[in-house]
């Protein structure tokens, strides 16, 4: 896979554009060796960061994956301007197939863009871009849980590069055996740590690789670019794993739909079926057995759907009559209790005036002028409602007797309605008790006809149905006995699949076991290129911490003590082996880091990475190398200028050797011995910072 252009495209909240844009390719071809080359703080790992995010890596950063591509900074602090929104382009070539991805910068999580057959240009936008390709794509970073068949951007880039990944079948769908979705367990961010060099990353070889589900993943990795059979072998096993774990779940369900199975009549549900259209069939011949019985009735039958049609009319008019009644009743009901408080109103009424009157009669014996005697006559006064002592008419009398009279008229008309709602109840119950006479005809009549369409032949009639009865209940159970078997069979055809799959995954791991021979003449070249360019780039006289070689064990340092020519550490480089255990280069046992300076540290890990380069370039097509080399300051790592440039030397030697077979990306603040044509950017702090003002048509 190369990197044939990148682009950063960054959109101010003013609406400056802002960003980068970076052809690989020259002549239209790819550049085998290229280098970044500026300055600290010009954004050199800015653009690395940018192709590793672009290629969904960022995790190789660890805990400082968040902040990457840090656009929000960078334009706040060069350009004095607020974000609005940032994209990372890439043109990526793969086995003759070029495509152009587009990630957002921001929101790591919305789907990438794949435009197919398109080449990226200096001024291009996502629209642009759209117009010109054949077709695109959107992925997903993250699979949706339980959808089968649902691609990711990882599931892309490995079929991109002509890779199969390490897979596991899923255990959260509840699908059928054949279903199941084999979901990743390896992803590219645990790839790239093998030919992808962050500034951080020079402390160690793959420095960061994440950690997902596989539990050695930086010797599973090794192995998987190199393309060991062990790494075969772990995909099958893994696949291995879960088929056995199914075939134990079917074994057990069979056994125990065994006992069931073993009481049924039928050991084949062929054998239902069969028994179930022969029962069905005779159904048939039953019930056209009553059909005949019952021939001869229709005329009858006729007749009677007129008289139950008029039953049926009649009986709703005798409910509504019912219903009226109810009505009536309840109004009667409710008159009779008005009727009943006006009496009660007139009786009170009338107590009312005589106790006005009554207190309208002062309670005076003696006259209040001339002293005399008074006999006052209440009756008489009562009766000409005149005062006695004045002559005068009583007062409050006219009120009571208004309220008597409305009394009076209101109680005559409540008991008028009352009369009315009365005769009209007895009327709609008049009419109610002929409707009840005509249904109890009608009825009768109905009884009579029914009669005449009963078959002749009853007895028989009544056998015909309690043999249709008892069939249908006999089909009912060989149904049920049926979707036991079928169950059962299911199971076990599930179980025979299963046994073959697995029958085939050991095969599998025993043709990957065959290509051992294979694996060990990779590991024996990868180990022979390492130590030569280990040896080219002065390891044996600059990279040894001679007061860890004094510590080291005598039985290390005695080794080929015999030829006195040779130098101690002459015979420890002779003794230096990739462990074929871990894959790190050891003297027995003993990491190579543990007797090196912070020198020679850089210098195995770039010897590791271009011998893993070689090797993979040797064994062209049996490998999953994508050929891709990038490294970010390697000459600020304590690494002397001598040595450098030897290391630019062995990229030329690859490129003289695998001309236009490899990409080589070398962000660098030292220029070295390195050819003018093969700088890509040259940065500075004056005009040609990374991150620049762009202008689009």
């Amino acid at each position: 896979m190369f990197i044939e252009a990148v682009k950063i495209r960054i959109l101010a909240e003013s609406g400056n554009k802002y960003g980068r844009y970076l052809n690989f390719l020259v002549d239209n071809k790819i550049s085998e060796v290229n280098m970044i080359f500026g300055k600290n703080t010009l954004g050199k790992s800015t653009l690395v960061e940018s192709i590793v995010y672009g290629l969904n890596g960022e995790a190789i950063y660890g805990k400082k994956q968040r902040e990457i591509i840090n656009f929000k900074l960078l334009l706040k602090k060069f350009m004095d301007e607020k974000l609005e929104h940032a994209e990372i382009y890439l043109q990526l070539q793969s086995n003759g197939e070029r495509v152009v991805v587009l990630r957002d910068a921001i929101e790591n999580n919305e789907p990438i863009i794949i435009f197919k057959n398109v080449s990226l240009e200096e001024h291009d936008t996502g629209m642009t871009l759209d117009d010109r390709a054949i077709s695109k794509d959107f992925y997903k970073i993250n699979k949706d849980k339980n959808v089968v068949g649902n691609l990711t951007y990882q599931e892309f880039l490995f079929s991109f590069l002509g890779m199969e990944p390490i897979r596991k079948v899923s255990e959260d769908l509840e699908q059928d055996t054949e279903s199941k979705d084999e979901r990743l367990i390896f992803y590219i961010q645990n790839l790239l740590p093998l030919f992808v060099v962050p500034q951080e990353a020079w402390t160690d070889i793959q420095a960061t690789n994440p950690k997902y589900e596989i539990a050695d993943i930086k010797k599973t990795a090794f192995e998987f670019l190199l393309a060991l059979s062990s790494t075969d072998i772990a995909k099958y096993r893994h696949s291995l794993e879960f088929y056995n774990s199914q075939l134990r779940q079917k074994m057990n369900s069979l056994k125990d739909l065994q006992e069931v199975v073993q009481l049924l009549s039928h050991v084949e549900s062929k054998q239902i079926d069969e028994e179930i259209m022969d029962k069905k069939n005779e159904v048939i011949g039953l019930q056209k057995n009553i059909s005949e019985l019952e021939k001869g009735n229709h005329v009858v039958d006729n007749v009677l759907k007129e008289i139950r049609s008029k039953y049926r009319h009649i009986t709703m008019v005798a409910k509504r009559h019912e219903e009226s009644i109810e009505l009536l009743e309840a109004e009667i009901s409710q008159y009779h209790y008005y009727i009943s408080k006006i009496e009660s109103d007139i009786e009170k009424n009338d107590k009312l005036k005589t106790a006005k009157k009554l207190i309208g009669i002062l309670p005076i014996e003696t006259c209040p002028r001339c002293l005399n005697g008074i006999k006052i006559q209440e009756k008489e006064e009562l009766t000409s409602g005149c005062c006695d002592l004045c002559g005068s008419e009583l007062k409050n009398v006219n009120n009571t007797v208004q309220t008597l009279q409305y009394l009076l008229d209101e109680l005559k008309d409540f008991k008028r309605l009352m009369e009315k709602k009365e005769d009209a109840k007895k009327e709609i119950a008049n009419k109610l008790f002929l409707a009840r006479l005509e249904l109890k005809e009608l009825r009768k009549t109905m009884d009579s006809y029914e009669n005449q369409l009963k078959p002749q032949s009853m007895e028989q009639y009544n056998f015909f149905s309690r043999e249709v009865g008892r069939i249908e209940n006999s089909i009912k159970e060989l149904e049920k006995d049926k979707e036991v078997l079928r169950k059962y069979e299911n199971i076990a055809n599930e179980k025979d699949k299963i046994a073959t799959k697995i029958k085939e995954l050991k095969k599998s791991i025993k043709d990957a076991k065959a290509s051992e021979d294979l694996d060990k003449e990779k590991l024996e070249t990868f180990e022979k290129e390492f130590k030569d360019i280990l040896f080219k780039l002065d390891f044996l006289k600059d990279g040894f911490d001679t007061s860890k070689v004094d510590n080291l064990d005598k039985s290390i340092k005695e080794k080929g003590k015999k030829d006195k020519d040779i130098s101690v550490i002459t015979r420890i480089y002779e003794q230096i082996k990739i462990d074929r255990e871990d894959y790190y280069p050891k003297i027995d046992g003993v990491n190579l880091y543990n007797i090196t300076s912070s020198s020679g540290l850089i210098r195995i890990i770039l010897s590791y990475y271009l011998a893993l380069l070689k090797t993979g370039l040797i064994y062209y097509n049996s490998t999953n190398h994508p050929y891709l080399l990038i490294l970010d300051e390697p000459r600020q790592q304590n690494l002397d200028l001598d040595t450098f440039n030897q290391f630019l030397n062995e990229l030329y030697l690859l490129k003289k050797e695998y001309p236009k077979q490899l990409q080589i990306i070398v962000a660098s603040s030292e220029e070295g011995n390195i050819k003018e044509e093969d700088i890509r950017l040259n940065l500075n702090k004056v005009d040609n910072k990374l991150i620049k003002e762009i202008f689009e048509a």
